[in-house]
Protein backbone atom coordinates (compact mmCIF):
# COMPACT_ATOMS: atom_id res chain seq x y z
CA UNK A 1 0.00 0.00 0.00
CA UNK A 2 1.58 3.39 -0.72
CA UNK A 3 1.82 6.58 1.14
CA UNK A 4 -0.99 7.91 -0.50
CA UNK A 5 -3.54 5.01 -0.23
CA UNK A 6 -2.48 4.62 3.24
CA UNK A 7 -3.10 8.80 4.31
CA UNK A 8 -6.56 8.08 2.62
CA UNK A 9 -7.45 5.08 4.50
CA UNK A 10 -6.24 7.02 8.18
CA UNK A 11 -8.74 9.76 6.77
CA UNK A 12 -11.49 7.71 6.97
CA UNK A 13 -11.26 5.80 9.91
CA UNK A 14 -10.35 9.22 11.89
CA UNK A 15 -14.07 10.77 9.66
CA UNK A 16 -16.03 7.44 11.02
CA UNK A 17 -14.45 7.61 14.52
CA UNK A 18 -15.20 11.53 14.94
CA UNK A 19 -18.78 10.45 13.35
CA UNK A 20 -19.57 8.28 15.90
CA UNK A 21 -18.21 10.05 18.73
CA UNK A 22 -20.13 13.58 17.46
CA UNK A 23 -23.46 11.06 17.31
CA UNK A 24 -23.00 9.71 20.72
CA UNK A 25 -23.18 13.16 21.91
CA UNK A 26 -25.79 14.32 19.90
CA UNK A 27 -28.09 11.23 20.88
CA UNK A 28 -26.48 11.79 24.86
CA UNK A 29 -27.71 15.39 24.91
CA UNK A 30 -31.04 14.63 22.87
CA UNK A 31 -32.08 11.95 26.14
CA UNK A 32 -30.57 14.56 28.71
CA UNK A 33 -32.17 16.92 27.12
CA UNK A 34 -36.01 15.33 26.59
CA UNK A 35 -35.18 13.82 30.44
CA UNK A 36 -35.11 17.51 31.37
CA UNK A 37 -37.99 18.43 29.84
CA UNK A 38 -39.87 15.42 31.71
CA UNK A 39 -38.77 16.25 35.04
CA UNK A 40 -40.10 19.82 34.60
CA UNK A 41 -43.63 18.41 32.97
CA UNK A 42 -43.97 16.04 35.57
CA UNK A 43 -42.12 17.05 38.60
CA UNK A 44 -45.19 17.62 40.89
CA UNK A 45 -46.62 14.14 39.89
CA UNK A 46 -43.38 12.38 40.46
CA UNK A 47 -42.64 14.59 43.46
CA UNK A 48 -38.68 14.49 42.46
CA UNK A 49 -36.39 17.32 41.19
CA UNK A 50 -32.80 16.67 38.86
CA UNK A 51 -30.88 16.18 41.84
CA UNK A 52 -33.33 13.25 42.95
CA UNK A 53 -35.35 14.16 45.85
CA UNK A 54 -38.42 15.98 46.60
CA UNK A 55 -38.80 19.73 46.61
CA UNK A 56 -37.06 22.67 45.18
CA UNK A 57 -33.40 22.07 44.89
CA UNK A 58 -31.11 23.88 47.81
CA UNK A 59 -27.54 25.38 47.53
CA UNK A 60 -24.62 25.28 49.25
CA UNK A 61 -26.00 26.17 52.83
CA UNK A 62 -25.81 29.61 54.31
CA UNK A 63 -23.68 31.39 56.93
CA UNK A 64 -25.25 29.75 60.20
CA UNK A 65 -27.67 27.83 58.31
CA UNK A 66 -28.46 24.23 59.91
CA UNK A 67 -29.83 21.40 57.64
CA UNK A 68 -32.06 18.54 58.30
CA UNK A 69 -32.62 15.92 55.74
CA UNK A 70 -35.23 13.33 55.70
CA UNK A 71 -35.68 9.82 54.85
CA UNK A 72 -37.87 7.41 54.81
CA UNK A 73 -40.78 5.62 52.33
CA UNK A 74 -43.58 6.78 50.76
CA UNK A 75 -45.52 8.35 54.34
CA UNK A 76 -42.32 10.54 54.28
CA UNK A 77 -42.05 11.49 50.72
CA UNK A 78 -46.00 12.84 51.14
CA UNK A 79 -47.29 10.27 48.50
CA UNK A 80 -51.02 11.40 47.36
CA UNK A 81 -50.10 15.12 47.82
CA UNK A 82 -48.30 18.38 46.75
CA UNK A 83 -44.34 18.14 47.80
CA UNK A 84 -45.43 21.69 49.62
CA UNK A 85 -47.95 19.42 51.79
CA UNK A 86 -45.51 16.82 52.51
CA UNK A 87 -43.84 16.21 56.59
CA UNK A 88 -40.76 17.62 55.76
CA UNK A 89 -41.43 21.40 54.25
CA UNK A 90 -44.28 21.53 57.16
CA UNK A 91 -41.34 20.43 59.74
CA UNK A 92 -38.94 23.17 57.79
CA UNK A 93 -41.83 26.03 58.42
CA UNK A 94 -42.76 25.39 62.16
CA UNK A 95 -38.85 25.15 62.84
CA UNK A 96 -38.00 28.52 61.14
CA UNK A 97 -41.42 30.30 62.67
CA UNK A 98 -40.31 28.83 66.50
CA UNK A 99 -36.37 30.15 65.43
CA UNK A 100 -36.84 33.44 64.33
CA UNK A 101 -39.25 34.31 67.27
CA UNK A 102 -35.91 33.24 69.41
CA UNK A 103 -33.66 35.35 67.25
CA UNK A 104 -31.37 32.26 65.49
CA UNK A 105 -30.37 30.90 61.91
CA UNK A 106 -32.97 29.34 59.64
CA UNK A 107 -33.49 25.51 59.12
CA UNK A 108 -33.40 23.71 55.67
CA UNK A 109 -35.32 20.35 55.34
CA UNK A 110 -34.59 18.41 52.71
CA UNK A 111 -36.94 15.59 51.87
CA UNK A 112 -34.47 12.60 50.88
CA UNK A 113 -37.90 10.10 51.24
CA UNK A 114 -38.67 7.61 48.37
CA UNK A 115 -41.92 5.17 47.66
CA UNK A 116 -41.77 1.58 48.92
CA UNK A 117 -37.86 2.57 50.68
CA UNK A 118 -37.01 0.81 54.11
CA UNK A 119 -34.44 1.41 56.55
CA UNK A 120 -32.30 -0.85 54.17
CA UNK A 121 -31.59 2.10 51.91
CA UNK A 122 -31.12 4.86 54.35
CA UNK A 123 -27.27 4.68 54.52
CA UNK A 124 -26.64 4.41 50.48
CA UNK A 125 -28.92 7.57 50.63
CA UNK A 126 -27.17 9.22 53.01
CA UNK A 127 -23.60 9.01 51.09
CA UNK A 128 -24.99 9.56 47.85
CA UNK A 129 -26.28 12.92 49.39
CA UNK A 130 -22.82 13.84 51.72
CA UNK A 131 -22.38 16.54 49.68
CA UNK A 132 -25.64 18.82 50.84
CA UNK A 133 -23.78 19.06 54.03
CA UNK A 134 -26.79 17.95 56.37
CA UNK A 135 -26.24 18.20 60.19
CA UNK A 136 -29.09 16.26 61.22
CA UNK A 137 -30.74 12.73 59.48
CA UNK A 138 -34.00 12.38 60.04
CA UNK A 139 -35.21 8.07 60.31
CA UNK A 140 -38.80 7.81 59.50
CA UNK A 141 -39.70 4.75 59.92
CA UNK A 142 -41.67 1.43 60.62
CA UNK A 143 -44.26 1.22 57.85
CA UNK A 144 -42.13 -0.30 54.91
CA UNK A 145 -40.55 -2.39 57.32
CA UNK A 146 -42.54 -4.93 58.72
CA UNK A 147 -41.13 -7.74 56.10
CA UNK A 148 -37.76 -7.64 54.37
CA UNK A 149 -37.36 -4.94 52.14
CA UNK A 150 -34.25 -4.10 50.20
CA UNK A 151 -35.62 -1.89 47.78
CA UNK A 152 -32.96 1.40 46.99
CA UNK A 153 -34.49 2.86 44.49
CA UNK A 154 -31.45 5.96 43.60
CA UNK A 155 -28.90 3.16 44.02
CA UNK A 156 -30.14 1.20 41.09
CA UNK A 157 -30.10 4.12 38.91
CA UNK A 158 -26.36 3.51 37.30
CA UNK A 159 -26.87 7.37 35.94
CA UNK A 160 -27.31 8.67 39.39
CA UNK A 161 -24.72 6.78 41.45
CA UNK A 162 -21.97 8.04 38.81
CA UNK A 163 -23.39 11.73 38.36
CA UNK A 164 -25.99 12.15 40.74
CA UNK A 165 -28.61 12.95 38.06
CA UNK A 166 -32.07 11.36 38.30
CA UNK A 167 -32.51 9.90 34.63
CA UNK A 168 -36.42 9.82 35.04
CA UNK A 169 -36.66 8.57 31.04
CA UNK A 170 -36.75 4.67 31.55
CA UNK A 171 -38.36 4.67 35.24
CA UNK A 172 -41.39 7.09 32.63
CA UNK A 173 -41.60 4.84 29.90
CA UNK A 174 -41.54 1.39 32.32
CA UNK A 175 -44.68 2.95 34.26
CA UNK A 176 -46.17 4.00 31.05
CA UNK A 177 -46.17 0.23 29.61
CA UNK A 178 -47.59 -1.05 33.18
CA UNK A 179 -49.99 1.59 33.06
CA UNK A 180 -51.31 0.17 29.36
CA UNK A 181 -51.18 -3.29 30.58
CA UNK A 182 -52.71 -2.73 33.33
CA UNK A 183 -55.59 -0.18 32.25
CA UNK A 184 -54.47 2.20 34.84
CA UNK A 185 -54.10 -0.36 38.14
CA UNK A 186 -50.70 0.47 38.82
CA UNK A 187 -51.19 -0.87 42.65
CA UNK A 188 -51.92 -4.42 40.89
CA UNK A 189 -48.67 -3.93 38.66
CA UNK A 190 -46.20 -3.33 41.79
CA UNK A 191 -47.57 -6.18 43.67
CA UNK A 192 -46.83 -8.35 40.50
CA UNK A 193 -50.67 -9.30 40.11
CA UNK A 194 -51.30 -11.10 36.36
CA UNK A 195 -52.99 -9.35 34.25
CA UNK A 196 -56.73 -9.78 34.28
CA UNK A 197 -58.11 -8.65 30.90
CA UNK A 198 -57.08 -9.77 27.62
CA UNK A 199 -55.14 -6.41 26.27
CA UNK A 200 -56.01 -5.63 22.41
CA UNK A 201 -52.87 -5.73 19.84
CA UNK A 202 -53.00 -2.06 19.93
CA UNK A 203 -52.47 -2.14 23.58
CA UNK A 204 -50.04 -5.46 23.34
CA UNK A 205 -47.74 -3.55 20.80
CA UNK A 206 -47.99 0.15 22.69
CA UNK A 207 -46.78 -1.59 26.11
CA UNK A 208 -44.32 -3.91 24.27
CA UNK A 209 -42.87 -0.95 22.37
CA UNK A 210 -42.49 1.62 25.81
CA UNK A 211 -41.03 -1.71 27.36
CA UNK A 212 -38.45 -1.86 24.77
CA UNK A 213 -37.61 1.48 24.64
CA UNK A 214 -37.00 1.24 28.19
CA UNK A 215 -35.13 -1.69 28.56
CA UNK A 216 -32.73 -0.15 25.32
CA UNK A 217 -32.10 3.19 27.72
CA UNK A 218 -31.61 0.72 30.87
CA UNK A 219 -29.40 -1.29 28.20
CA UNK A 220 -27.02 2.04 27.67
CA UNK A 221 -26.84 2.67 31.50
CA UNK A 222 -25.28 -0.58 32.30
CA UNK A 223 -22.19 0.44 30.82
CA UNK A 224 -21.93 2.87 33.53
CA UNK A 225 -22.80 0.68 36.33
CA UNK A 226 -19.82 -1.69 35.73
CA UNK A 227 -17.87 1.43 37.44
CA UNK A 228 -20.35 1.59 40.29
CA UNK A 229 -20.18 -1.72 42.05
CA UNK A 230 -21.04 -2.16 45.81
CA UNK A 231 -20.01 -4.99 47.83
CA UNK A 232 -22.63 -6.23 50.38
CA UNK A 233 -23.40 -4.87 53.54
CA UNK A 234 -21.51 -6.74 56.47
CA UNK A 235 -24.11 -7.60 59.30
CA UNK A 236 -23.74 -5.75 62.47
CA UNK A 237 -24.21 -8.23 64.78
CA UNK A 238 -27.43 -6.93 65.63
CA UNK A 239 -29.40 -9.99 64.50
CA UNK A 240 -29.20 -11.78 67.05
CA UNK A 241 -30.64 -9.42 70.09
CA UNK A 242 -33.74 -8.71 67.63
CA UNK A 243 -34.72 -12.12 66.90
CA UNK A 244 -35.43 -14.09 63.45
CA UNK A 245 -38.84 -11.36 62.47
CA UNK A 246 -36.46 -8.13 63.21
CA UNK A 247 -33.02 -9.12 62.62
CA UNK A 248 -32.98 -7.55 58.97
CA UNK A 249 -34.67 -4.23 60.33
CA UNK A 250 -32.19 -4.00 63.11
CA UNK A 251 -29.37 -4.40 61.58
CA UNK A 252 -30.38 -1.52 59.11
CA UNK A 253 -30.99 0.81 61.41
CA UNK A 254 -28.06 0.01 63.48
CA UNK A 255 -25.80 0.80 60.31
CA UNK A 256 -27.53 4.18 59.38
CA UNK A 257 -27.40 5.53 63.33
CA UNK A 258 -24.01 4.26 63.12
CA UNK A 259 -22.83 5.19 60.13
CA UNK A 260 -24.04 9.20 61.30
CA UNK A 261 -22.48 9.19 64.56
CA UNK A 262 -19.02 8.31 63.04
CA UNK A 263 -19.63 11.56 61.02
CA UNK A 264 -19.87 13.67 64.09
CA UNK A 265 -24.07 14.42 63.26
CA UNK A 266 -27.00 13.83 65.07
CA UNK A 267 -29.44 11.12 64.44
CA UNK A 268 -33.24 11.50 65.18
CA UNK A 269 -35.14 8.15 64.90
CA UNK A 270 -38.83 8.76 64.49
CA UNK A 271 -41.46 5.41 64.97
CA UNK A 272 -44.16 6.61 62.23
CA UNK A 273 -47.79 6.15 62.91
CA UNK A 274 -48.87 2.67 63.72
CA UNK A 275 -50.59 0.38 61.37
CA UNK A 276 -50.85 -2.70 64.02
CA UNK A 277 -49.58 -3.72 66.86
CA UNK A 278 -46.99 -6.10 64.66
CA UNK A 279 -45.61 -2.08 63.92
CA UNK A 280 -45.46 -1.83 67.93
CA UNK A 281 -43.73 -4.87 68.66
CA UNK A 282 -40.70 -4.16 65.45
CA UNK A 283 -40.47 -0.11 67.52
CA UNK A 284 -40.33 -1.77 70.61
CA UNK A 285 -37.13 -4.47 69.53
CA UNK A 286 -35.65 -1.59 67.25
CA UNK A 287 -35.60 0.89 70.62
CA UNK A 288 -33.52 -2.06 72.95
CA UNK A 289 -31.53 -2.79 70.34
CA UNK A 290 -30.20 1.29 69.92
CA UNK A 291 -30.28 1.52 73.55
CA UNK A 292 -28.42 -1.45 73.79
CA UNK A 293 -25.95 -0.68 71.06
CA UNK A 294 -25.66 2.83 71.97
CA UNK A 295 -26.87 3.87 75.12
CA UNK A 296 -27.05 7.14 76.06
CA UNK A 297 -25.34 8.53 73.39
CA UNK A 298 -25.57 12.52 72.89
CA UNK A 299 -26.30 12.83 69.54
CA UNK A 300 -28.65 10.22 69.13
CA UNK A 301 -32.76 11.00 69.93
CA UNK A 302 -35.90 8.81 69.11
CA UNK A 303 -39.37 10.32 68.73
CA UNK A 304 -42.18 8.35 68.78
CA UNK A 305 -45.19 9.49 66.78
CA UNK A 306 -46.97 5.86 66.56
CA UNK A 307 -50.31 7.12 68.21
CA UNK A 308 -49.92 10.99 67.42
CA UNK A 309 -52.61 11.01 64.66
CA UNK A 310 -56.01 8.62 64.17
CA UNK A 311 -55.28 7.06 60.43
CA UNK A 312 -58.62 5.19 60.84
CA UNK A 313 -60.21 9.16 60.22
CA UNK A 314 -60.15 10.03 56.26
CA UNK A 315 -59.65 13.29 57.30
CA UNK A 316 -56.10 12.41 58.54
CA UNK A 317 -55.21 9.60 56.62
CA UNK A 318 -57.11 8.97 53.04
CA UNK A 319 -56.30 5.56 52.63
CA UNK A 320 -55.41 4.62 56.24
CA UNK A 321 -51.71 4.92 55.45
CA UNK A 322 -50.72 7.76 53.63
CA UNK A 323 -51.81 11.35 55.79
CA UNK A 324 -53.60 14.17 54.25
CA UNK A 325 -52.14 17.75 54.45
CA UNK A 326 -53.53 18.05 57.70
CA UNK A 327 -52.17 14.70 59.07
CA UNK A 328 -48.55 15.77 57.93
CA UNK A 329 -49.01 18.86 59.42
CA UNK A 330 -49.92 16.99 62.86
CA UNK A 331 -46.90 15.32 62.06
CA UNK A 332 -44.70 17.59 62.04
CA UNK A 333 -45.76 19.72 64.63
CA UNK A 334 -45.51 16.68 66.90
CA UNK A 335 -41.59 16.84 65.60
CA UNK A 336 -40.89 20.15 66.50
CA UNK A 337 -40.19 20.24 69.71
CA UNK A 338 -37.68 16.94 70.12
CA UNK A 339 -36.01 18.59 66.67
CA UNK A 340 -35.67 21.89 68.62
CA UNK A 341 -33.47 20.05 71.42
CA UNK A 342 -31.80 18.36 68.99
CA UNK A 343 -30.77 21.54 67.01
CA UNK A 344 -29.98 23.35 70.28
CA UNK A 345 -26.83 20.60 70.82
CA UNK A 346 -25.82 20.94 66.64
CA UNK A 347 -22.56 23.32 66.89
CA UNK A 348 -22.87 25.72 63.88
CA UNK A 349 -19.28 26.85 62.51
Amino acid sequence: MDRASRRSRWKYVTFAIISLLLSAIVVTAALFGLDLYLHKRYEKRWGLNVWGYRGPVVGPKRPGEVRIVVLGGSTALGFGVPAHQAIPPYLEEKLNSRRRQAGVPGVSVVNLAYNSEGAYSFVYTLHAYEYLGYDVALLYTGVNDVSRNTRVFRHSDPVFRVIGYDFMLPRLLHERALFVRYRGDLDAATRGEKVVFTPSVAERTTAAALETAAATIRGLESYVARVAQDEPPADSGSSAECGPRWSFYCDSIFRTVDYVLHRQKRVVVVSEPYLGEIQVDQQRTMLGMLRRRFADHPNLWHVDVGRAVDIRDPAIAFDGMHLTPAGNEKIAEQLVDPVLAVLARVEVP
